[in-house]
């Protein structure tokens, strides 16, 4: 009886977590670099005991990913943060989800992500301003600098060039992967 009221509880919650939140298409992608917030103040802890706060990211560079193991855009999103991760390893790099690691562990096995995923209840989505899956923030010295939200679409996206500025990271003159006429 004790496992049919869990279950109904985390029913209730996933419920009330997908009507406040959707699963962002590539259509409704959008990126904001004009709404600069300080970073709200947390604690995560994972199924690994890897913990994180606010305060990881005080004198750092980051990406925060919030994501779901229903959310077809989010496994796209977990794969692309886990290759900006292992190209800037200089970064914090880590994705959150409000699922109990039971609903999402097949996905990331699947996807073979090394970036971790953190549980963290709707208060956090909400004190981080989440309303659609996904969402990615860039961070750097505690600040949330910007933000992209629905489906990744890289090779239009303009974050990589967001989080190369925020690491001080300059183009040669003579690369051309970065001209606009490779995004």
């Amino acid at each position: 009886m004790k496992n049919i009221h869990k279950k109904i509880i985390w029913i209730t919650a996933l419920l009330s977590i997908l009507i406040t939140t959707g699963c962002g298409s590539g259509d409704e992608r959008t990126e904001k670099a004009e709404n600069i917030r300080k970073l709200p103040e947390f604690s995560l802890e994972n199924d690994n005991g890897q913990k994180y706060t606010q305060k990881n990211f005080r004198d750092n560079v980051g990406i925060i990913s919030f994501v779901a193991s229903w959310c077809g855009p989010c496994g796209v999103e977990l794969t692309e943060l886990d290759s900006i991760a292992q190209k800037y390893s200089e970064i914090i790099a880590l994705a959150v989800t409000y699922e109990p690691p039971e609903f999402y562990r097949e996905l990331i096995d699947s996807l073979k992500i090394k970036v971790p995923i953190f549980q963290a209840d709707s208060s956090f989505f909400v004190s981080m301003g989440v309303s659609k899956l996904p969402t990615r923030m860039l961070i750097k010295d505690g600040y949330i600098i910007s933000q992209v939200v629905g489906a990744p679409i890289s090779k239009n996206s303009t974050f990589e060039d967001k989080l190369k500025d925020a690491l001080g990271i300059k183009e040669a003159d003579g690369d051309s992967s970065n001209s606009a006429d490779n995004r």
